[in-house]
């Protein structure tokens, strides 16, 4: 393993251990972004989640490649720990970019597609204000 990649994960499941363990929506049994207090802040119209939805994919992917160079396999091996690595990462890239906006976005998708680069667009397209 090259030292840049064990840096790299090393630094990403320690941030990871730092953050609050969130569980998606306040109340169970919500639905995908459903926010009764209105106070996600992320927007709600279709450019602006196209863009969100573009910029959480690409921290996903990056956190997926990055996985599996480093030796703990891509989401797609399946494995727990390849699913943890990219888990990891991706939280981890979140609380580095300080965006609050994008957090929000990412805490709104459900858990089984928040860390999937091959999600559809229907999840973000829920999220639509009409």
């Amino acid at each position: 393993m090259r030292p840049a990649a064990l840096s790299f994960l090393v630094t990403a499941v320690c941030a990871a251990a730092l953050l609050p363990i969130t569980a998606g929506p306040a109340r169970a049994g919500a639905d995908v972004g459903d926010d009764p207090t209105g106070k996600s802040g992320f927007p709600r119209d279709e450019a602006s989640l196209r863009h969100l939805d573009g910029e959480q994919l690409r921290i996903v992917r990056r956190a997926s490649a990055q996985c599996w160079h480093a030796g703990q396999g891509g989401f797609g091996a399946r494995g727990a720990v390849a699913r943890v690595c990219v888990m990891n990462a991706t939280e981890a890239a979140l609380a580095a970019r300080k965006d609050e906006i994008l957090k929000a976005y990412s805490d709104a998708l459900p858990m089984n597609v928040r860390y999937n680069e091959n999600r559809p667009a229907l999840y973000w397209q829920r999220l639509i204000i009409r």
